[in-house]
């Protein structure tokens, strides 16, 4: 094996072609966190819609708002549905509008200012959307009994 000719291959090998330029690794960070901060708000937008314009016909375990009082009867199941489309498309909208504004900031953010205010966006979608299935649940509770009666009021 001649050993100059494999120091000249070794000379003319440059590494940095086979890596990727930082600027495009960059880029696909900011759009893998924009699309992990849009998904939650587009999807309880969607899905707020959804309950709000078709809703399940009737009590079902594969799509619809399923709370225990909620399932108990046909208008117990309606009215969470309609409360519940109500709710999430709101909240939907309002976090759709709010995070592309702050995705829109990223550009300007530095890769780990990035990450972190993406995963601060993550936490606030996550503890509104708790919040807003809970109140949803309490609603319901307070308007109907557990055999899916209104109360009286």
């Amino acid at each position: 094996m001649d050993l100059d000719a494999l120091k000249a291959l070794f000379e003319e090998f440059d590494l940095a072609a086979f890596l990727p330029k930082l600027t495009d690794v960059l880029g696909w960070v900011e759009m893998v966190l924009r699309i992990a901060v849009m998904a939650g708000p587009l999807l309880l937008l969607g899905f707020g819609l959804l309950y709000l314009l078709a809703p399940p016909k009737e009590a079902n375990y594969g799509l619809g708002f399923r709370c225990w009082w909620g399932m108990a009867s046909l208008d117990a199941w309606q009215y969470t549905q309609h409360l519940a489309g109500m709710i999430w498309s709101g909240l939907g909208t309002v976090l759709t509008i709010v995070m592309a504004l702050i995705c829109n900031a990223f550009r300007r953010m530095d890769p780990m200012d990035m990450v972190w205010g993406a995963v601060k966006c993550l936490g606030w979608e996550l503890a509104l959307t708790a919040i807003a299935c809970i109140a949803i649940n309490v609603m319901v509770i307070v308007k109907f009994d557990k055999d899916g009666f209104r109360r009286n009021e």
